[in-house]
């Protein structure tokens, strides 16, 4: 394990409310010798105090007013379970101080969090001040040195920003593919950026929408390299574009040809045979040579075969435009939906179903979410709360939007089993929060799984192995590498984790392929319940001023399932295919 893993680990054990003593020495031992750990715990003060500064709450280290006096009392902590004091000012290493943890608390299952603010408030009201305000003043002389933020958005006319700015790559974006079939190991789905370079398809239609403005529908089979927002060369293949005057000059290249848009709609097709150019509005221009140039308007049509050009009939239909695509695609779309809706029929009586939520339920959600599972138990439906019914995977089906801090579906879910599998569709709009809820149950005491994805993009998954308060060993934390970027933002995928008591395996899945495999201690694992629990959430507010833990999931659920068993391989892959919008 590297240190910064490490450290990662111990900060989430702290954050869980885990962190012994012997962890909390190690911490201290990293802080001091290791400056990579210094700023991962310097960037983590930081940002909690700066939420807490910026949006006035009790989330996150929030300092708050005594009601007996003016005196600042110590931080809240109630959203990170209830860990005592969590700062102090001693020197670490070389030159910089930077606050580190000095003792910790059992978690929240011991005394009510206001009491023990107030112990220690009147044990030790000058350390309790100066460890709130250690880590605001610290978390400001970070978030400046570290991140530079203040700096740049001050500044931001001169300041160089480039290397750090979020980067995509791509010339087009891939609108519709229909029944297309990709050569070589490219797997672009609909909304994906294409980069610069070579795209071959075997069959099937794409329309692609080039930077430029350029829309260009292409049948396979076809290979094309795409040079650049407005230029692609085409080897073979048959394709119509649509060129508004936005994209005027957008051009194709052959070997032997080069026909230059001049505002248009036009048809080309490559072959052994030779070349057809088909001009259904507007004009091209076809380049042979540098001073050998050919003008066509609408309703004209030649073949080029490399020497010379011959007229030949216009035959739009041969080309397929832009509304028979959608068309087609529409009712490609129709028929997987309906594939989706038999197979989610069987799927309803597998005995292996702790809890079932197709998301198909008609317009009239009387703010509930109704138990899929079959024979029907009502006691499994979820209770919907701020979350708003939108569209799904499919037109016409459902899903769930969290959006909003509140937004969760609270569900009750009795009984205790050894393995679990967790599999939902997810179409997240952004990762702003720390932690960005999946299934996240409410005390998480022992037996009880978390299921969330880290800022960071990677999928986690635990299970407390020992009871809240009790000595033992901590929770085995499966991180996955980052998956999610920028690119995937509104993109419907497949999320999938499976708890195997047997094999003594967390494995996570994305898309139906393995994204990674952890093996986890013994002595660390637990037979499994969840009990009171929150999809898209976490827990509901304890304390007085009813402050909680901002981890909604920013974006929307559609088809959630918990299994009583470790699914194999395969029929993860099989849920995901099946499910595939």
């Amino acid at each position: 394990m590297t240190e910064s893993h490490e450290v990662e680990e111990l900060l989430l054990d702290w954050e869980d409310g885990q962190l012994d003593d012997q962890g909390l020495a190690r911490l201290r031992h990293l802080l001091k010798t290791d400056a990579t750990a210094r700023e991962h715990y310097a960037r983590f003060l930081a940002v909690s105090g700066l939420m807490a500064t910026a949006a006035n709450s009790h989330t996150m280290f929030a300092p708050e007013k005594s009601n007996a006096s003016n005196t600042l009392a110590a931080p809240d902590t109630s959203t990170i379970a209830d860990t005592s004091t969590i700062a102090d000012t001693s020197t670490i290493a070389g030159t910089s101080t930077v606050a580190a943890p000095s003792t910790i608390a059992g978690p929240m299952a011991t005394a009510n969090p206001r009491s023990r603010a107030r112990r220690r408030l009147s044990m030790n009201a000058v350390l309790s001040l100066a460890s709130v305000l250690a880590v605001l003043l610290v978390g400001r002389w970070i978030f400046l040195e570290f991140t530079g933020s203040v700096t740049r958005e001050a500044n931001v006319e001169t300041a160089d920003v480039s290397s750090e700015e979020t980067r995509a790559h791509g010339v087009a974006i891939l609108t519709h593919a229909l029944d297309v079939d990709w050569a070589g190991d490219s797997d672009l789905q609909p909304g994906d950026a294409i980069p610069a370079g070579r795209l071959q398809m075997t069959s099937g239609f794409a329309q692609i929408e080039f930077f430029c403005g350029a829309t260009v529908i292409v049948e396979g089979p076809a290979d094309l390299d795409l040079k650049s927002p407005l230029l692609a060369q085409v080897h073979t293949g048959r394709l119509r574009a649509q060129v508004p005057p936005a994209a005027r000059g957008f051009t194709l290249q052959l070997d032997d040809l080069t026909v230059v848009d001049l505002g248009t709609e036009f048809g080309l097709s490559v072959s052994a045979a030779g070349t057809d150019v088909q001009v259904f509005d507007g004009e091209v221009e076809l380049h042979t040579g540098e001073n050998d140039r050919r003008l066509l308007t609408a309703g004209q049509a030649v073949r080029h075969d490399g020497a010379s050009y011959q007229d030949v009939a216009i035959e739009a239909d041969d080309y397929l435009n832009i509304e028979s695509l959608a068309s087609r695609a529409s009712d490609a779309v129709s028929r997987r939906y309906q594939r989706w809706r038999d197979w989610s029929e069987t799927l309803r009586r597998d005995p292996r179903l702790i809890v079932y939520y197709a998301f198909d339920q008609d317009d009239n959600w009387q703010r509930r979410l109704q138990s899929s599972r079959e024979p029907r138990d009502r006691e499994l439906d979820g209770a919907i709360v701020g979350a708003r019914p939108v569209t799904g995977r499919w037109p016409g089906k459902s899903a769930l939007e969290f959006r909003r801090p509140g937004d969760r579906v609270r569900v009750n879910v009795p009984g205790e089993w050894d393995s679990l599998t967790m599999s939902g569709w997810v179409r997240i709009d952004s990762l702003d929060r720390w932690f960005n809820s999946l299934f996240l149950t409410d005390s998480y005491n022992r037996g009880e799984p978390h299921w969330q994805i880290l800022d960071t993009g990677q999928l986690y998954f635990s299970v407390r192995p020992k009871e809240l308060g009790t000595q033992g060993p901590a929770d085995y934390k499966a991180l996955s590498p980052p998956f999610w970027n920028a690119s995937l933002s509104g993109r419907w995928i497949h999320l999938a984790t499976v708890y195997d008591m047997d094999q003594a395996t967390i494995t996570h899945y994305l898309n139906g392929d393995v994204l990674s495999e952890h093996q986890v201690p013994r002595d660390r694992l637990a037979t499994t319940r969840i009990g009171t629990a929150s999809i898209g959430n976490w827990a509901l507010p304890t304390k007085p001023e009813a402050g909680f833990a901002v981890r909604n999931l920013n974006g929307s659920i559609d088809e959630f399932a918990i299994f009583a068993a470790a699914l194999p391989a395969a029929e993860i892959r099989d849920i995901y295919e099946h499910g595939t919008p």
